[in-house]
Formats: structure tokens, sequence, C-alpha cells
């Protein structure tokens, strides 16, 4: 199948309770995947972490153990129970732990190792990767290679024996499914995996087919599946892009619902109403429920206050005013993690909430309406989808370029597309906001209230504003968005060990870090006991 990036599966996805989508929805899903292929309830959960590796790093910071936990009693990433998972294992009697060692079978830093028992004492077991923005890979399945994302359905036949031939199995399989792709694999000690891409779950005639032959099922967990409707890929940089809406006469936004259409195999409709009625909807509500005090959010040990320290000053602080203090107070807002207001990434965790904070400024100031800031969604989108083409954009591949600096230049273009700039404009606003951020290693400080992400976020509201203004004056970046994100991806690959989201390199050396990731600890060692 031709795979590549779309809007909803990558850019602005998944649409989760509030936490980290790298390192809360991704290993959500993960075990999410696992607790399909086991197929029956859970007794017993055994999570695998590299003690070097960036989940066990930062472990309790993000959310990740109620994201492994959750997924693996099958608790999606929009479960509006989403963080009561403890209470649920304790009523349910479920034995659960996670272990930190050394995890041989990826040396992905967001690699998990996921063992299930399940009710009847049938186990399953999974490795995989969360490879940003609640994305993950397969790694193995029950010990056996297989790779996949959670676009289709998968059905795992286990011929631990050997006793299947390959041409009869999948001629009996093809025979009770519609299958997009097939193939197999082999395991050390023996035994292949048979694996189908389908439309829909296994049959009962195919269950039936297979007698006593194990089988299992991985769920498809993204929005928009992978169908034989997906078209080639209309564009992998913005020259295309442009090109593109010159010979055709449309604008940038309008070419990016192309993208979309030929990615998903929808309609039109389709593709806007997911992007205004379920994308755009649960980012106002993101933004202004904690703006407007719609809600008063109960704030951890850990997490500053910024929102309100913020909108506490906006009416005095002489040094920003108007749509940068404005910016400023609604991605703060959006930063704030309530259960049952769902964020929406992009691809930072709450990216698209710092994203449509700075949009939704831009729309009051400069009086435009919804449909300006959905044209501002489609081309931030399109930005999104060509660095994820070109590059992995989380901090765990190229630091924090990869997602505060994504995140910005997806804001500027989509400030300059509602402000009906040329396209040649909203490529410059996109390429000066992703130069400023090649280089910054992603070094979240544990137990340190946010920073330094805090202080990147303000850059991206404040900047993303001023990257578009200073395209829109015409201004030259020398350099085209693509070759900025091929060298955020090399340079960012290049960094020293621990900077890639591990809680232990970049700022957090620094001995007051330390001191923060230490009382982090005791406070998570205390909760334990509690």
């Amino acid at each position: 199948m031709n795979l590549y990036p779309e809007f909803f599966n990558d850019v602005f996805g998944p649409i989760m309770q509030p936490g980290s989508s790298s390192h809360m929805a991704g290993p959500c899903r993960l075990t999410f995947l696992c607790r399909s292929l086991l197929g029956e309830d859970v007794a017993k959960i055994r999570i695998d972490l590299d003690k070097n590796g960036s989940l066990a790093g930062t472990m309790g910071t993000m959310n990740e153990d109620i994201g492994l936990y959750d997924g693996a009693v099958g608790h999606n990433v929009d479960n509006p129970d989403f963080f009561k998972i403890f209470e649920y294992l304790k009523a349910k009697k479920i034995e659960h732990e996670i272990c930190f060692g050394t995890l041989t079978e990826s040396r992905h830093d967001n690699a998990v190792k996921c063992t299930l028992t399940g009710v009847s004492g049938k186990v399953a077991s999974l490795v995989g990767n969360s490879v940003g923005g609640g994305m993950v890979e397969t790694v193995t399945v029950n010990g056996y290679p297989f790779s996949g994302r959670g676009d289709t359905w998968v059905i795992c036949v286990f011929d631990n024996a050997g006793e299947w031939d390959a041409e009869r199995l999948d001629a009996m399989v093809a025979g009770h499914q519609s299958v997009l792709e097939n193939g197999t694999s082999e395991r050390s000690g023996g035994g292949r995996l048979f694996w189908y891409k389908t439309s829909e779950s296994i049959t009962d005639a195919l269950k039936e087919a297979l007698g006593n032959t194990p089988w299992g099922v991985l769920c498809p967990l993204l929005p928009v599946p992978t169908t034989r409707q997906k078209k080639p890929q209309l564009f992998r940089d913005m020259v295309e892009w442009r090109r593109l809406a010159q010979e055709r006469s449309e604008s940038m936004s309008e070419i990016a619902i192309q993208y979309e259409m030929d990615a998903s195999g929808w309609p039109r409709e389709k593709v806007v109403s997911y992007m205004r009625d379920v994308v755009q909807k649960n980012m106002h509500r993101r933004v202004y429920a904690v703006a407007n005090r719609e809600v008063e959010p109960e704030i951890g040990p850990f997490f500053a206050p910024t929102w309100k320290n913020w909108g506490e000053q906006m009416g005095s602080v002489p040094l920003l005013k108007g749509l940068p203090a404005k910016a400023l107070y609604y991605a703060f807002s959006a930063r704030v993690p309530v259960p049952g207001i769902l964020n929406v990434p992009g691809p930072q965790g709450n990216g698209g909430g710092f994203l449509a904070g700075v949009l939704y400024a831009v729309m009051e100031e400069c009086g435009l309406t919804d449909e300006d800031m959905l044209r501002g969604l489609f081309v931030a989108a399109g930005v999104g989808a060509i660095c994820y083409s070109r590059t992995e954009p989380t901090g765990e591949v190229i630091g924090c370029a990869g997602e505060v600096g994504v995140n910005s230049a997806m804001t500027a273009a989509a400030i300059v597309e509602m402000l009906r700039g040329t396209p040649q404009q909203i490529e410059n606003a996109a390429s000066f906001a992703l130069q400023a951020a090649v280089g910054w290693p992603c070094d979240i400080i544990p137990g340190g209230f946010g920073m330094p992400c805090e202080a990147r976020i303000m850059h991206m509201a404040v900047m993303s504003i001023a990257y578009a203004q200073f395209a829109l004056c015409n201004e030259n970046p020398i350099l085209p968005f693509h070759e900025v994100v091929d060298i955020a991806d090399k340079v960012g690959r290049q960094y020293p060990s621990g900077t890639h989201c591990t809680g232990h390199g970049g700022l957090c050396m620094a001995p007051t870090a330390q001191t923060c990731a230490r009382r982090l600890q005791d406070w998570r060692e205390s909760r334990g006991k509690n």
C-alpha cells in the first residue's frame, strides 16, 4: 500500500484526553493493540521499558503510566474514564507492573513491550514504538516480526508448528476476507506468522476454517483507515504545493483539501466537515473552556498556573498588549490539562491547542471568521504533512525543532493563509519559523513545572505572529521550507545522548534540574505507597 502522512491520523491526532501524544497516547495505543491481540479480558499486565529510554526518563510527568495501563484494559485515548484507571485496576483486581531494564527488541527511545495475560490464561505480547504525535509502529507480535501502524484490521495467523502451506492459507483467507496486503515472517526458535491487512475484522467463517490454529486480530486505531481508494501523495514540499495552486488557480488551502481527499478517499464534504466539526470544534473548546473560566482546573503539584498568572497581569503589564498578549493567554489556557476536555495534538502533545490559541487570537484581533480559520487549519495540516513526510517531528527523534519548531511553522503559515497572503508568503512564514528552532534539544525537566517547554511555547505563540508578519512584508528566508525540514532532521539526529526527551540531557543536567527530578521521584514513590 502507498502509505504517506495525512491530516487526521498524523498531524491533528489523536483527539485525546489531556497529556502527551508521544508519551501518553502512543503508549496507550500500543498496549491497546496488545489487548486487541489478546481478545479477552485482562488478568495481568506487565510493561517493560528500557531504563535508558525516554518513557522511563519522564515516567509520571506526562501520564505515561496512565496511558500504558488504560490501553492494556481496552480503553482508548479519548475514554471518559481515562484518569480513573488505577481505581479500575483495583476494582477488577488486575495485577499490573512496569519494569525497567534493557529492551532488546527495539532501540527506539519510546519503545514499549507489553505482555498481557487474559482471564483464561491466554498470553499475548507486543513490542512497538511511539513515533510521535500519537502515531505508533509495531515491531513484534507474540515474538514474530511485524511492522504496522494501526491503520487497518490485521488478521494474524500463528503457524507455530509450521504446518500450513502458504499458498493454501492465503487462498483460504482471501476466500473469506477482502485482503488489502499480506505477508509472512519467522521468529527465532521456529514458526511463522501469516498476516493479512483487511478492511474488516476476522469473519466467523474464517475462524471456523482455521480450526485450532491460533490467531489474533489487531484492530485499526486511526480515524482514517487505509483503503484501496488511497491515491498517490499530492505533494511532499511546498514548491510542488505552490505549483499546483498556480496551475489550478486555487488557494493553498484548497490544494490541501485535495491532498486529504486523495489520502483518505473521502469526498470533499466529509474532509471539510471533519476538520470543522471535529478538529476545529475540539480546538475551540480546548482554548476557551479555561480562558473564559468555564472550568476551574485542578492543578497538580508540578504544574505552573501560568494561564492564571498571565491572565491576571494582562491589563497591567505594559510590555505586551493586544494580539501577542491574547495569543499567549489563549495558548497558556489551552495548555492546562482538564480531564474531559480533549486535546488535539499538532504535532506536540497539545500543539493543536497552542496553534489554535494563536489562531483564535488572530481571528478576534483581525476581525476574521471561522471560515478563515478553517482555511488556516488546512494549510497548517499541509505543512505538518510535509514534515511527517520528510522526518519524524518528535522530540525523541529530532528534538524540540520537531515539536515546537514544526508547530510554530504550521501556525505562521496558517496566519498568512487566514490573512490571504500569497503561496510564496505562506512558505516563507513556515521557513522563518522552523529555521529559528533548528538545534533545539528536547530536554523537558522532570518535575520542572514544564520548563523549558513553557519558554519555547511562548516563543512559538509570539514569534509565529512575527514570522507571519515578516513574510507578509515579502522578506526572503533564503531556504525553501523542505530544505529546512531536512536540515532539522539531520541536525536533530546528531544531538548528544540524553537530549531526545529522556530527562537526562540538555538543561536537565543543571544541578537545580536534577533536584527537581529527585523531588518528582519522591512524590511518585509516595503516591505509589498511598
